[in-house]
């Protein structure tokens, strides 16, 4: 059910009172994913500035929208989660991996309603140089369409290695903090990306 919530120039507007500050981002988390009324608008709140920052950066691998900016995708994103029954992911990770994927469907759909899937669809450059297994600069171009399919395929295939993609290559969350939200060391979260971005690579093939 949506959670009607305004959003202003500075974030989602909630009309209850603050979140308390014992609030903490896993219990937001937790109380959205239960589906409390509230919870979204405040963790949407809360996170603002690095949900902007994950808008902006979908926007720019899009080449940019015709009446889409980032405030615009931060707020039609927010519908979108808002419309879903539960929030998906229990951590500040597998939360920003959900964000990202719901952001990039949305510069998708307003790409192919101006035409640009029938024209090559937008291209953007592609890397897991992050990682310290894969040699810095090695960087692919490809379709923003393809690449969507190809990460949708990949889920249904291994949903960990996709997981851990949205996490890290999209929405840009450091490799040490995935470390610890998966308990392994970071030298196995480079590993990981190794053996996501060849995967990847051979569903864009």
């Amino acid at each position: 059910m949506r959670q009607n919530a305004p959003m202003s120039a500075a974030g989602p507007v909630t009309s209850g009172p603050a979140a308390s500050p014992v609030d903490t981002i896993t219990e937001l988390l937790q109380r959205s994913n239960e589906g409390q009324s509230g919870a979204l608008q405040q963790l949407y709140a809360r996170l603002y500035p690095e949900i902007k920052r994950v808008a902006r950066a979908r926007l720019a691998q899009a080449g940019g929208v015709t009446g889409l900016n980032t405030t615009a995708l931060v707020h039609e994103g927010f519908l979108r989660i808002a419309d879903q029954a539960g929030l998906r992911g229990g951590s500040r990770g597998q939360f920003f991996a959900y964000v990202g994927q719901v952001l990039r469907s949305v510069v998708i759909d307003h790409l192919r309603a101006e035409g640009r899937d029938k024209r090559g669809g937008a291209q953007l450059m592609f890397t897991l140089s992050a990682a310290a297994d894969v040699p810095g600069g090695d960087t692919d171009v490809v379709e923003l369409m393809a690449l969507d399919r190809a990460l949708k395929r990949m889920r249904d295939i291994d949903a960990p290695l996709y997981e851990l993609l949205e996490m890290h290559a999209f929405a840009g969350v450091p490799i040490s903090e995935i470390a610890a939200l998966r308990g392994v060391a970071t030298r196995t979260v480079d590993r990981d990306l190794v053996k996501a971005r060849l995967l990847l690579q051979t569903l864009l093939e």
